[in-house]
């Protein structure tokens, strides 16, 4: 769906949205119908915003509908309030639920799709793409021009945005005895995604050299840009962000956050949990989990559990908050 289809964005539509979803919200205000959902850095009349305890609103904010937490609610009517625990999340459940991805299925008539491919039917391929020896699991998305080499497996519900490459030809050679030509390892190993992981545009994963697998797991966010080393083994719910380069036989662990720009050398493991700083260059193992790293080389600068910008805080499992 797109802004144009004029979705409902009243007040108590957008509550029964949230209800759905298990968020608990109160209405403060009058009613409102909001035309389109906002940013407070783009302000518009008669929008719906989020905004956290932290954030200022914006004084030409009027006549709208804010989502916010109970530590920020102007004192006027000039605005309708949807108070709840977590703004943030509720305005990105609402921007979900209306304007997610449409599911799609079938393969484009100009994709090229080797006679080899198994492609789930559910599965959509974008026009332009190549598909070589691959497995394609049940609802994934390849928008256009994507490009899977042979032993390149997707598991189920896996996103790729246009002009990435799984599967591409890794760069390891020597000298011949003479010194004077450099002689080329072919690259004869596999890729395989875990599901529910979306991989952004420009994105290469290099597949394993000889056998190995260069895996990523499961739900992890691939951010535009970002090159990953033959045979590297990434764990569950890892993020990258933009332009991270990482090198061969790299191992990340679970929930690990590589910011911008940062870069891991070669058979690094990184351990559950690290943080890595924008442009940060790891050439050493870090020897404790949920740690920072940042600088060049990089170092060790506390715990990863302290927010950091652009780092979501990932709220306690109730197991832990009651000591179980």
């Amino acid at each position: 769906m797109n802004q144009d289809a004029a979705p409902d964005f009243s007040v108590a539509n957008l509550v029964a949205v949230l209800a759905k979803h298990g968020i608990d919200a109160s209405v403060s205000g009058p009613p409102r119908t909001a035309s389109r959902m906002c940013s407070l850095l783009a302000v518009e009349p008669h929008g719906l915003y989020y905004a956290t305890r932290e954030a200022r609103l914006p004084e030409s904010i009027v006549d709208s509908v804010i989502v916010c937490d109970a530590g920020n609610e102007p004192g006027d009517d000039r605005n309708t309030r949807i108070v709840t625990n977590d703004p943030q999340l509720a305005f990105y459940l609402l921007q979900r639920h209306f304007f997610g991805r449409s599911p799609r299925r079938g393969i484009h008539p100009t994709a090229i799709v080797a006679d080899e491919a198994s492609i789930d039917p559910s599965a959509y391929i974008g026009p332009y793409c190549v598909i070589g020896r691959a497995r394609v699991g049940a609802d994934c998305a390849l928008e256009s021009h994507v490009v899977l080499y042979d032993n390149v497996v997707l598991e189920d519900g896996v996103v790729v945005e246009p002009h990435t490459t799984l599967g591409a030809t890794g760069v390891a050679w020597t000298w011949d005895p003479t010194g004077t030509e450099k002689i080329i390892q072919p690259q004869i190993g596999g890729v395989r995604i875990g599901e529910q992981t979306f991989l952004g545009s420009d994105v290469t994963v290099v597949r394993g050299s000889i056998n190995e697998v260069t895996t990523l797991g499961r739900h992890c966010l691939v951010a535009h840009g970002t090159k990953i080393g033959h045979g590297c083994n990434i764990g569950d719910l890892v993020h990258f962000a933009n332009n991270v380069t990482i090198a061969g036989s790299v191992t990340i662990g679970d929930e690990s956050f590589l910011s911008a720009g940062c870069i891991v050398r070669p058979r690094i493991s990184l351990p559950r949990g690290t943080l890595v700083g924008a442009g940060a260059v790891v050439v050493k193992n870090p020897e404790q989990e949920n740690q920072t790293l940042t600088g060049v080389p990089a170092r060790a600068t506390g715990s990863s559990d302290r927010r950091m910008s652009g780092v979501p805080v990932r709220p306690m499992p109730k197991s832990r908050e009651d000591g179980t």
